[in-house]
């Protein structure tokens, strides 16, 4: 019982950060921004990386350069070990 939680979860975690690494890229290929994939991916990531967006604005504006997709991945990581810590 307990693996199958644990793997249910990590695979939910699993999918998370790959959907963050592809909104990364995706960001960068204008081409494939606006595809209906891309936007499935940006409507379940928004509201994820929108606050980290906006804290980041408040704490340092005008910065260049998002740093809400790696921000957002340190928290997953934290909640990952914080989770499976729990379990065992």
């Amino acid at each position: 019982m307990t693996y199958s939680i644990v793997t249910i979860l990590s695979g939910l975690f699993s999918l998370l950060e790959l959907a963050i690494f592809i909104e990364c890229i995706a960001s960068w290929i204008p081409q494939i921004q606006g595809n209906k994939y891309m936007n499935i991916i940006h409507n379940f990531i928004y509201p994820i990386l929108e606050p980290l967006k906006r804290l980041q604005d408040k704490l340092s504006p005008g910065l260049p350069m998002d740093f809400s997709p790696i921000i957002a991945l340190v928290i997953l990581n934290m909640l990952k070990k914080i989770v499976f810590g729990s379990l065992f």
